[in-house]
Parts: C-alpha cells; sequence; structure tokens
C-alpha cells in the first residue's frame, strides 16, 4: 500500500527492538525498519518490485509467531513485537550466506559488482569465514554479445530481482528460471542472446543485480564503485525529467546508474538515459571555435578571433538592415539559464524578437489550444498522479519509444487492473496491452472523440456541476455535436462503433480519467481542434484539477517546456522558426544564430532548409560537434555537453530539476551559458553574470511562475512551477479552484476531415516518430556505441501486406519518394505493427532523413510511393 493510499489512515503502534515506532497500515517490517533507520539485509529485495521472500536474509523474529517471518513481505499489525538482530536470526543469515557461497565464483578482483556487492558486503558483515562443507565455484564463463548488458550466470544467487523487473516493470520477460532445484539458474528463453528475446536494453535488471551476475559492459575507462565520484544531475534527452547518478573518474563519465526511490523516475531508466553517454567521447567533439576562412573552409581559430568576427559580422548586417535581421534557433536540451539568457540577447541587445525554439513548430497547435481552454498550455498534473487514475487514454503517442520511463506509469497501471485506451493507427507496445485500442485510420482521430463525447452526452456521463459552475461555452459545443453519427464516425476513422461506444463508457463512468498525448495529435492536420477537442472530453466529465485528471502533452526535449517558459518564442513581429527559413529566403532575416539545435534535419523540406542555410549572409552555430547545419556556419563556437553543464531543465510535467557537472568541459569549449554571456558582450553588452546561479536569480525575478525557485531549493529534488514564494513547495495540480483564465472554454469540435492518399502514384501515407534507441535527429546517440550498436540506422516499417505488393522482403532496400520530390533510401522492416496503407519511418537518421520527404509548415501525414531498389 503506498503513501498516498494510506495518507488518512490511522496510525499503528509496534516495538522495532524495544522501542516504539509508528507505521502506516499496510507497511511491512521491512519498510519500518528502514524508515527507523534499521538496516534489515536483503537479496531479493528491490523497492521498485513486489515483495518476494526468496533469499530468506530478511528473516527476523516476531512475537508470537510460529518461527522467523520475512520482513520484506510481512505487515505490520497494531502491537507487534519484533527483533531484527538476535543471535538466532544472524546464525540463520550466515547460514544463508555460507549456502549461497558454496556454489559461487571467487572472482572478486575481476567482478564487476565488486565493491558494490551485497553478498560480498554481508559475508563481511557476518563473518564468513570458511564455509564448512567447502567451496566448489564454478566457471564464471564470457559475458555474452550484448553491447550494453553483460551476463555471468555463474555468480547469479536466484534471488529473481532481474526476472521481476523485467516482468513487472517492464511488463516484457527477458529473463526466467531454468531447470529446478539444484540445477536452477537464471537466463533468457532457450538461452538466446537478449537481443533476440524482446530486450530493449534498458539496463533495469544491471540496476537490480545485488550482485555481478548482470552489469554493464566493462570499458577501458571503468573504474571501481569506491573509485567514482557520484553526480545527481537530470538526463538531456526526452522529456520526462529523470534522475541520473553519474559516476565520473578522471575527468570523464564512466558509468550512470539511478537512485531507487529516487526522483520522478524511481531509479527506472531507458536505454539512452543509462547507455547513450558515449558522445561526450566522440572524435568529432568540437573543443575550439571555428572560423570560415578566405578559402571558405572552416578551420580553428582562437575564441577573440572568432567573436571579433562575430561583432563585425553582425554590426555590419544590423546596420545594413536592422537588430531585427538577426534569428536564433534554440535546442531542447539548452538549460533553462541558457535559454532565458539568449532571449534575452535577442530582445535586450539585439532588438530582435525571432527567437524560437527547433520543435515549437511540434508544439504551437497545441500550446494554442490549452491555452484557450484553460488559460495555459502546459501539463496540469504529474505522472505522480497516473496511479489515481482510474482510466488513462493515451492519444497519438507511442510512449515506450517516446517517453520510455514515462510509459512504466502507464503499464504500472494496467498491471494494476486500470483501464488503458490508446487511439492510434500503430498498434504500438501499449495498443497490444490495452483495454481498448482504437486504430484510427491516420489523421482521423477527431473522428474517434467525436463518436465518443457524443456518446457521454447520449448516456448522461456528463459532469453537470462542474460544467455548470466552471466552464463557459458549453451550449456551443453541444450544439457542434447535435448532428454527429456515431456509425458514421466510426466508418470515417475505421473503428468499429461497439469499439467506440465502450471506450466512451469506460472514461464517462471512470471516477478519474487522465489523457496523454503526443505528436500524432499535435502535428495532425487538425492538431489544435484535436487538441480542444481533448480539452473538451476532460471537462465535459469534470476530470480537470483533481488528483488522476487532467491533459499530459508529451515535449520531445528535456528542455522544450523550460524554453517556452523562458520565452523562447517569437512575440508581435518576430519570425517563428519556420518563418525565419522564408525570412532568409526574402532576405529579410541576414543573420542566424543557432544553440543546441540541427535545423537541417529537424525541420521539414530538408532541401530547401539546406538551400536557406547555405544562402543566409552570415551563420553562427553553438554545438558539440560539427552537425549538418554547423557545416554551413561561418562560425561555429564549441559548447559543452549536458553534463559538463550547470543549470536546471524543465520536464514536461513543469518539474523543475538541477543539472550538473560530473567531468570539466573538453578543450576549449564553454557551456551555452557562458558562450551566450561572451556573445552578448562581444556585441555591445553589459554582462557580468558570473554562474548559472546568478542566472536564475534573474528568472526568479523575472518569470513570476519561477519566483519563489532557487538553486538551494532545488538541492534535494524539482520543483513543479508555479512556486511564487521561497517558501511554496510549488503545484502539482493546476486548475483545482479555478481555471487560469477563470473559467474554462469549451471549444465547438470541428467536422473530422479524412486524410487521404494522394492517389495510385503515391498511394501509401507516411508517419515518422520517435524510435526508442535515438533521440530526435539523432546529433548525440548517432555518436553514442552504446546506442549505434543496437539501432545504427533507420528502417522503413511495412505491413506484410503492403510489402508483398511492393514485392520486396524484410532487410531489402527501396526508394521512399514524396510527392515535393524528395527521395531517400532506406531498409525495409515488415511488421504488423503499421497498419495496411501506411509506412512508418523513425526521425533520426542523417543519411535518410523523414524531413527530406516533408513539405516545411504542414503538419500530418506525407503521401509517398515506395519501390524496391
Amino acid at each position: 500500500m503506498s503513501a498516498a493510499d494510506t495518507a488518512g489512515a490511522q496510525m499503528l503502534s509496534l516495538t522495532l527492538n524495544g522501542l516504539q515506532v509508528q507505521a502506516r497500515p499496510g507497511q511491512t517490517i521491512l519498510e519500518v525498519a528502514q524508515a527507523e533507520g534499521v538496516d534489515i539485509p536483503t537479496l531479493c529485495h528491490d523497492p521498485r518490485l513486489e515483495p518476494y521472500g526468496a533469499c530468506r536474509m530478511c528473516l527476523v523474529e516476531v512475537e508470537g509467531a510460529r518461527g522467523p517471518m520475512a520482513a520484506c513481505g510481512t505487515a505490520v499489525r497494531e502491537g507487534m513485537s519484533v527483533q531484527t538482530h538476535t543471535e538466532k536470526i544472524r546464525k540463520i543469515r550466515k547460514f544463508v550466506l555460507e549456502l549461497l557461497l558454496t556454489n559461487h565464483p571467487l572472482d572478486c578482483p575481476v567482478c564487476e559488482a565488486a565493491g558494490d556487492c551485497r553478498l560480498q558486503d554481508y559475508a563481511y558483515e557476518y563473518l564468513v569465514d570458511m564455509v564448512p562443507w567447502g567451496w566448489r565455484p564454478p566457471v564464471v564463463g564470457e559475458p555474452g554479445e550484448h553491447p550494453n548488458v553483460a551476463h555471468f550466470g555463474a555468480r547469479c544467487v536466484l534471488c529473481g530481482r532481474c526476472v521481476r523487473i523485467c516482468r513487472e516493470v517492464m511488463s516484457i520477460g527477458c529473463w526466467g528460471y531454468l531447470n529446478r532445484g539444484y540445477d536452477s539458474e537464471v537466463d533468457t528463453p532457450y538461452r538466446l542472446p537478449l537481443v533476440e528475446v524482446d530486450c530493449v536494453s534498458c539496463g533495469q535488471c544491471v540496476s537490480t543485480c545485488p550482485v555481478g551476475a548482470i552489469v554493464g559492459q566493462r570499458t577501458p575507462q571503468g573504474a571501481r564503485e569506491w573509485q567514482t565520484a557520484k553526480t545527481v544531475t537530470t538526463c538531456s534527452y526526452c522529456g520526462d525529467g529523470c534522475r541520473l547518478l553519474l559516476h565520473s573518474y578522471h575527468d570523464k563519465v564512466v558509468k550512470v546508474a539511478s537512485q531507487v526511490e529516487m526522483g520522478l523516475n524511481l531509479g527506472n531508466l531507458c536505454v539512452k538515459g543509462r547507455f547513450g553517454i558515449g558522445y561526450a567521447d566522440s572524435p568529432d567533439r568540437l573543443t575550439t571555435p571555428l572560423v570560415r576562412n578566405a578559402k571558405g573552409e572552416l578551420e580553428e581559430g582562437s575564441w577573440e578571433d572568432a567573436l571579433a568576427r562575430l561583432r563585425d559580422r553582425v554590426g555590419s548586417i544590423r546596420g545594413a538592415k536592422s537588430g531585427s535581421a538577426v534569428a536564433a534557433i534554440c535546442g531542447t536540451n539548452c538549460t533553462n539559464e541558457a535559454a532565458y539568457l539568449l532571449q534575452k540577447l535577442m530582445r535586450t541587445v539585439l532588438g530582435s524578437h525571432s527567437v524560437d525554439a527547433i520543435d515549437h513548430p511540434e508544439q504551437a497547435a497545441s500550446e494554442r489550444a490549452l491555452t484557450a481552454a484553460f488559460g495555459l498550455g502546459t501539463a496540469t498534473n504529474s505522472r505522480k498522479d497516473l496511479r489515481t487514475a482510474d482510466v488513462i487514454l493515451v492519444v497519438g503517442a507511442n510512449l515506450t519509444e517516446s517517453d520510455p520511463v514515462l510509459s512504466l506509469d502507464v503499464i504500472k497501471a494496467l498491471r494494476s487492473g486500470k483501464t488503458v485506451i490508446v487511439i492510434d493507427p500503430r498498434t504500438t507496445e501499449l495498443a497490444t496491452k490495452a483495454k481498448y485500442h482504437l486504430a484510427v485510420k491516420p489523421g482521423t482521430d477527431l473522428a474517434a472523440l467525436r463518436a465518443l463525447m457524443r456518446q457521454i452526452l447520449d448516456l448522461g456521463f456528463k459532469d453537470a456541476d462542474f460544467v455548470a459552475g466552471r466552464t463557459e461555452g458549453f451550449a456551443a459545443f453541444e450544439k457542434s455535436l447535435a448532428d454527429v453519427d456515431i456509425e458514421a464516425e466510426a466508418s470515417a476513422c475505421g473503428v468499429s462503433a461497439t469499439l467506440l461506444r465502450a471506450a466512451a463508457v469506460a472514461y464517462g463512468q471512470a471516477g478519474a480519467a487522465a489523457i496523454i498525448y503526443g505528436p500524432g495529435v499535435s502535428q495532425a492536420p487538425q492538431a489544435e481542434a484535436t487538441v480542444s477537442a481533448l480539452a473538451d472530453l476532460a471537462m465535459l466529465t469534470g476530470n480537470v484539477g483533481r488528483p488522476g485528471t487532467g491533459l499530459y502533452p508529451l515535449r520531445s526535449g528535456a528542455n522544450s517546456q523550460g524554453l517556452v517558459d523562458m520565452g523562447v518564442r517569437p512575440d508581435g513581429p518576430g519570425l517563428s522558426v519556420e518563418e525565419m527559413v522564408a525570412g532568409i529566403e526574402s532576405g529579410e532575416v541576414g543573420a542566424l544564430y543557432v544553440v543546441g539545435a540541427d535545423p537541417a534535419l529537424a525541420l521539414g523540406d530538408e532541401t530547401r532548409v539546406r538551400k536557406a542555410l547555405d544562402k543566409v549572409d552570415f551563420l553562427v552555430v553553438e554545438d558539440s560537434f560539427l552537425t549538418d547545419t554547423a557545416q554551413y556556419a561561418d562560425i561555429v563556437f564549441p559548447a559543452a555537453v549536458a553534463f559538463e553543464d550547470e543549470g536546471t531543465f524543465t520536464n514536461a510535467e513543469r518539474f523543475v530539476q538541477r543539472v550538473r557537472a560530473a567531468a570539466p568541459s573538453l578543450g576549449e569549449s564553454l557551456p551555452d551559458w557562458k558562450i551566450i554571456t561572451l556573445v552578448a558582450n562581444a556585441l555591445g553588452g553589459d554582462w557580468t553574470y558570473s554562474s548559472p546561479a546568478d542566472v536564475m536569480r534573474e528568472i526568479a525575478g523575472a518569470v513570476p511562475d519561477y519566483k519563489g525557485i532557487s538553486y538551494g531549493k532545488l538541492e534535494d529534488g524539482g520543483v513543479q512551477w508555479p512556486c511564487l514564494s521561497a517558501e511554496c513547495a510549488g503545484m502539482p495540480i493546476l486548475h483545482a479552484d479555478g481555471f487560469s483564465r477563470g473559467k474554462g472554454a469549451f471549444v465547438p469540435v470541428e467536422s473530422a476531415a479524412r486524410v487521404p492518399s494522394a492517389g495510385k502514384d503515391f498511394p501509401l501515407l507516411l508517419l515518422s516518430g520517435s524510435a526508442r534507441e535515438h533521440h530526435a535527429t539523432g546529433v548525440r546517440t548517432r555518436r553514442s556505441p552504446g546506442i549505434t550498436r543496437l539501432l545504427a540506422e533507420v528502417a522503413l516499417q511495412v505491413n506484410p501486406a503492403d510489402a508483398k505488393a511492393l514485392g520486396v522482403a524484410d532487410g531489402e532496400s527501396v526508394t521512399v519518394t514524396a510527392q515535393n520530390g524528395g527521395a531517400l533510401d532506406a531498409a525495409v522492416r515488415v511488421t504488423t505493427r503499421v497498419p495496411v496503407g501506411m509506412v512508418f519511418l523513425p526521425a533520426f537518421s542523417a543519411t535518410a532523413p523523414v524531413t527530406r520527404l516533408m513539405v516545411l509548415g504542414v503538419a500530418g501525414p506525407v503521401a509517398v510511393k515506395v519501390q524496391r531498389l
């Protein structure tokens, strides 16, 4: 039973080692002991898992019990008396250790877990000297061929933690028990390689193993646990905001770990977070400024020369045009401090409002719709609330690929019997587990939502009190649904009317229902109307402003939300990131400053964007690598990577969290905030920031929702804005007492338009999105060996029926051509995950960028033709 479940319950009194203690109903003896600072040894316990009681190390004596009890699985009772370290218990624990060591290898000098091994610790603590019946150590064997995970079965103590974390937390099942009795062992099904048993390379088994049976593959830079410095920071990939524990040795980060029950991720990580750090040691890291010479070649230069060139060229452009002729693009892994300074540079030093985030095109429609409906264009609740939701509706989001750690909360809800509804054309992993999968045709989510709301109204599931007291515009909204025919909407979206009605009943009857939506909605042809419909659905049923309710728009980057908060959006006359391309083409934009982004690959119509980057009078790029965009630059400033930087990120749920440096910047590279300060001063500013903390103090004075946030306040964990004073703990749930705009605004629901194929010449619809192993355009993940050895290049996902019609087999190469003339080659992956008539191509490739097939500023599926090479 969780703390949330027992918050209002009466406390229990019991005696622990002779002392009176208090406990919540449902707590185990182990949990109470840990809370009181009493160390009970365990090998099979992990707070992320259900109690198992396999190792018998946590046995304790309970007064009145027939024998010793397992502390991990025994709930406390009123008046219970527990002794944890009696002589009898110590002898039992020593005996258990002797049994385990009988058949355990003695390879501690070369074991990756040496110094961080529970078996080693307990053997020493319980004075295990010589096993009475003698050691019979088995041969350790080879570590296996997985790029990141090494398995040494001979070291296994059969605690079952790897088996259970893969099943209970990941809902996969890569590990299992083989044989029985003395011959029992843990391995993959049929002893197949990990990569062949649906392993997603998350490393959860590595994180939970108490010994050295499953560890990370050894690297040349490796170090023992006690040799490394530990730094707590925040992951710089997706918008989940996972807490990391970085291990550094000799000024290099050599390992990424996590802290169980700490951070939003509670110790869970994905493949990118755990194994995607290799980019920092990539041979093409930039360590000095680059300046384009008279021959048109980039060559190394000094900071002084680069800044002088910048001052002269920008000054010339400002003189010939104006400050507004300068534009800036910010990447989503820039810190809040860097983002704030960038927009301040543009607005106060240069007088330009043309500053935007690289992912703004993905988020613009969602932000507008939520702001119109609620007053704020952001997530209303946090993932902590998902555990109290009765129903979770996931729309247009392949969570296990785009937000793997957030998806674990949905998986946990599924395992606990909660209802999950997925609206998605693809058969995603969550869709296969959900109670209802509404497999809509691409771009027809709105038709399904119209049918759901019509059914909810017909069955009287409207929350009349909420609608009357908290909202406005309901009459016009209801009128827009008056003529909705559920059968017709079912036909339009390709889902049976029976299934739509059943999903509507589940959502409408829920005591608390939450909505998570992703790029399948926010980048759809009717994105703004679809997000408005989701807001309408939540208000119609009163599912806003309470635990377990609300809307969760996914964000693509670690600080996508922070960029919005810091003002990295064009105001008034400013140009959006897409308008900047047209501005360069027309001559309106003469200089472009790109910080931590790669628009050459990220924006639609790759060919057009590259021409613009080549044409702009003056291009400055600030990055850790010579990206596709940087190759066009006149000046390239070398930026530190995320774990060489200090500052904060704000995740998709509004949690502001610290980013800390675990290693010094490489060569002459500098953190983004410091480079932007140098640029500002070169252009006439008089900035005196000495640290990111100085910038955060200014942010607290300039951004009302951050008024109470400081580095001191963030020392122990994140704070969810708005945080309006130093005493404020943040606001987990928005719109609880009233909407930010006063009353929630219903929006009449647009009629749903089909997204047609372009006809026989371009008969397939192409969708794109995330791949679990990579992030965004892959600038960092493509440079991380722990990632590229798992997935080096994109593959075009094709339904078996379409593959047969095209005459292509799995692994064969094809050419994909779009109506805009863009074409690329890719290998085929035949899968039933995509429906007939649709193909899917991930977005991380530099050699086959999906943006080549897209039109700048046009959202939604792209009509393509596929031809065998």
